[in-house]
């Protein structure tokens, strides 16, 4: 069975989304915990600034299994039952549906987002990379690559990208009347600063400066791009050739600090797109700031201009649909399967018992008669199976089925019997 489980702007708050922010060594360490523990087949954790969330196989359909995750998850905190209620969890085509409307960037915050999907991909690859991911978890991410490839080409009315960096720039501009006269700073040198900067130039910002800390990757960052870059201990002299400063880094505490702005006294408006946050939350208290968050964006992308939104949610259900027929059709190759082995084996261990005097006439009528018997066993009992599942739709009895012949099968399997 496959299962989402998920915290996001949706159900919960920057201070309730931060508490579950993970880096890539602890989503991995997550994945073999519950791996261990007999939880999860496999697991693709998604950590963004606006969610986390666990796409994860289970061996059997029972749902319990995903509470049980959660448990792990806010087990540390003193109010983890409180945070539970933030988690939302999804089963097999409602989680489906989940991946499919998020990688085409319906559940983003800034509502057509196009950085999401960068982000799922990043997300499943590293999964494939430390051998966490399932077939079917990987079948589910490439259809959803798919769908949002689909909705993209076919859907979308505006061309122009969008994501949370160029919608925050927006935003601080908007409040400036401008960004014309402001010099900006932008703290870090992923995905998401690439974004800022497109947008800067967009508007035709005059002036941009770039912080990283590794000034390796600084310089790699301005190649090809007008802009001042600072690394190392520089971040204090960055800060004061600036006005507007937009943080993104993956730094698990905050890199702008009080101490670290002590005793200048200019105006600055940060917008801190780090989660966990980047900046440090007194600051937001400082007469010399004004602090924006993720938070501040609300879901302030058109919806009724940017997408074909009739045409996007009919398109997705069929996908979905799609997706379901898909697993429906595989679970019962494989009930088929184990329905044709476990034949097989009981009569092949009773055949076993004939009488060793039997001339070769005998011998080749009980051979023809094996086989008859065989196919009409097996698909007497392959008929029933499909009338009780519904042509496999009904998985609670499929699996059931599987579960009984994988017992007969291991009971009358060679080495079961030679034992």
């Amino acid at each position: 069975m496959i299962g989402i489980i998920g915290i996001s702007h949706h159900t919960a708050s920057l201070e309730e989304r931060e508490l579950f922010a993970l880096d890539a060594s602890q989503a991995k360490a997550l994945v073999e915990q519950w791996r261990t523990q007999d939880l999860i087949v496999g697991a693709i954790i998604l950590s963004t600034c606006n969610r986390t969330e666990i796409y994860y196989e289970t061996a059997s359909a029972c749902p319990s299994q995903g509470a049980r995750i959660i448990d792990t998850l806010t087990a540390q905190y003193d109010e983890g039952d409180a945070l539970k209620q933030a988690f939302v969890h999804h089963t097999g085509s409602e989680a489906t549906r989940h991946l499919f409307r998020l990688a085409s960037g319906l559940e983003s915050m800034v509502v057509g987002e196009t950085q999401i999907l960068g982000q799922l991909k990043a997300a499943f690859r590293m999964a494939i990379d430390e051998g966490q991911s399932t077939p079917l978890l990987s079948r589910l991410f490439h259809k959803a690559f798919e769908a949002a490839k689909h909705i993209r080409t076919h859907h979308l009315i505006s061309a122009t990208p969008i994501s949370a960096g160029s919608a925050a720039v927006d935003f601080v501009s908007e409040r400036l009347g401008g960004l014309a006269s402001s010099p900006v700073l932008i703290i870090g040198a992923g995905q998401m600063a690439e974004t800022i900067y497109d947008r800067l130039q967009e508007l035709g910002t005059p002036e941009v400066h770039l912080y990283n800390r590794t000034g390796e990757r600084a310089e790699r960052f301005a190649e090809g791009r007008s802009l001042r870059i600072w690394s190392g201990d520089d971040l204090r002299p960055a800060l004061q050739a600036a006005s507007v400063v937009f943080v993104a880094t993956s730094a698990s505490s905050a890199v702008v600090t009080e101490e670290l702005l002590s005793g200048l006294e200019q105006q600055w408006s940060f917008f801190d797109l780090g989660v966990p946050r980047n900046v440090a939350q007194d600051l937001g208290h400082d007469p010399r700031i004004h602090l924006y968050t993720i938070d501040d964006l609300g879901r302030g992308a058109c919806e009724e201009g940017r997408f074909d939104l009739k045409g996007v949610e009919v398109q997705i259900e069929e996908m979905v649909r799609e997706f379901a027929r898909w697993c429906d059709a595989s679970e019962m190759r494989e009930v088929i399967r184990i329905i044709q082995q476990a034949s097989d084996a009981v009569l092949e261990q009773e055949l076993s018992k004939l009488p060793s005097q039997l001339s070769a006439h005998e011998l080749e009528l009980i051979t023809q008669y094996d086989t008859h018997l065989r196919i009409t066993f097996a698909t007497a009992i392959v008929s029933a199976l499909r009338e009780v599942t519904q042509e496999g739709r009904q998985a609670k009895e499929a699996q059931a089925i599987h579960q009984l012949f994988a017992h007969i099968l291991d009971r009358y399997s060679p080495s079961s019997s030679s034992t």
